[in-house]
């Protein structure tokens, strides 16, 4: 293969070939879409929009290593997309079509590039959705915005909890394997304390991942109380008690801690960190407890 001077592929073909599963991501999908390239100081950042253009935007980060319409698909299919249009970018230095350099989360740099996004696209004040390590950058946009945000939902939150930087760090040893030691089998067994059911895309997104990105897990420090002591905007959380990376009551225990105002907390059982990507009646009841606390202000209105 013909190696490539970038920090988050491998070769010109790893590349080409993310971006083809990218592509493959997004036809899988039945919702109104529509894409947009806009400048900031870090680099063009690829924003994808999903749902209705009448919609209310909603900022969503789902972290950097699994596509824009993979790691979102759960929220684009649970969702009420008549109602709400979601606003994704790709993170800089991730996989995607933004610029790719990673930024220095010591430096704030992700809180940066966020509040320069929401900026570019006119959206100052709209709701704030962080899903994982997508958490990460909207806590710091949070700190870097503090009056810009309507409303934050966290949903499975990296950030708040000690000992997650080591099950990562366990999980990423698979991009040291070959192409022959990454069968199924071995991805299935290694994966299965986030992954708990059997789901083909999310287990050849990771085999890509493995074999074609350069994959970090960052310099990410976990949240403080000062952090976020100015911040205003009601929050919701979602956490879960079986998820190995963020357990569900640590989190709960540490964001009621932290977060000055927590209006609605779901401590639920997902069956794994990756539990909203299955068909369930926990799955839905999330989902509407989603919607309902990112639509409030407009139900309340009416």
């Amino acid at each position: 293969m013909r190696k490539n001077n970038t920090e988050v592929y491998k070769s010109a073909e790893g590349r080409r070939l993310l971006h083809d599963l990218y592509r493959k991501h997004l036809l899988a999908l039945d919702v109104p879409l529509s894409e947009q390239m806009v400048e900031t100081s870090f680099g063009d950042t690829h924003v994808m929009y999903y749902g209705s253009p009448a919609g209310m935007p909603v900022l969503c980060f789902g972290g950097a290593w699994v596509t824009n319409p993979l790691v979102m698909r759960p929220f684009i299919e649970g969702l009420d997309l008549e109602h709400i249009r979601m606003v994704v970018p790709d993170v800089p230095g991730g996989i995607g079509f933004s610029a790719e350099r990673q930024l220095d989360a010591s430096k704030g740099e992700y809180g940066q590039w966020a509040f320069q996004v929401m900026d570019t696209l006119g959206i100052r004040e709209c709701p704030v959705l962080g899903y994982s390590f997508g958490a990460n950058i909207a806590l710091q946009l949070c700190k870097e915005a503090v009056l810009c945000i309507r409303r934050l939902l966290l949903v499975q939150p990296a950030g708040f909890t000690k000992g997650a930087s080591s099950k990562i760090e366990k999980l990423i040893r698979m991009a040291d394997k070959e192409e022959k030691q990454l069968t199924e089998e071995m991805l299935k067994r290694n994966l299965a304390p986030v992954l708990s059911f059997e789901h083909d895309d999310l287990i050849e997104m990771t085999k890509m991942l493995f074999l074609h990105a350069k994959v970090a897990k960052g310099d990410w420090k976990e949240l403080r109380k000062k952090d976020l002591h100015k911040f205003r905007a009601p929050v919701g959380l979602v956490a879960d008690n079986s998820d190995y990376l963020f357990p569900g009551e640590e989190v709960m225990k540490r964001a009621r801690k932290i977060i000055p105002f927590l209006e609605m907390s779901n401590l639920t059982n997902l069956d794994g960190h990756c539990g909203l990507f299955k068909n369930s009646e926990h799955t839905r009841e999330v989902m509407a407890s989603i919607n309902d606390f990112l639509l409030r202000d407009i139900t309340d209105a009416h």
